[in-house]
């Protein structure tokens, strides 16, 4: 299962330090998981571990994401809020599937998903903190 590679790019800097570090973290474990899936041997409990890792990782890292907006009272706060809470149903579909044993028929649904939650995600929404911090001159 052929699939578009992800790695980290200064294009997806928010220009906060932490985030950007968690940010490149989902971008290695969605590769892992992206690699593990292409494989056609790996055995299912490989592929709920890369999966599992991602979510976890995820998961944390949308409450932190919030947290932060708060903070700054980023004015797209609700609907950047909204997308996660797609994502975190989207997340939940799946998981139940994958981390209760089965097989999943679509694997490459999970891809496709992985695929444009990052390139989408990160890319178009999570980078418009950065560009309200900079108009806003903060830190």
């Amino acid at each position: 299962m052929a699939h578009e590679e992800l790695e980290w790019s200064d294009k997806f800097s928010t220009d906060i330090v932490s985030l950007d570090q968690q940010h490149e973290e989902l971008i290695y474990l969605s590769q892992s998981l992206l690699d593990t899936l292409s494989d056609d041997c790996a055995p299912l409990p490989k592929k709920q571990t890369a999966f599992k890792n991602l979510v976890d990782h995820a998961l944390g890292h949308f409450d932190y994401e919030e947290r932060i907006m708060r903070n700054i009272h980023y004015p797209d706060y609700e609907h950047h809020l909204s997308e996660h809470d797609d994502l975190r149903k989207e997340i939940g579909k799946i998981s139940e599937s994958i981390l209760h044993g089965e097989d999943v028929a679509d694997w490459k649904g999970l891809v496709s998903l992985v695929q444009v939650w990052v390139l989408r995600h990160i890319v178009a929404s999570d980078t418009k903190i950065r560009e309200y911090l900079r108009q806003a001159d903060m830190p």
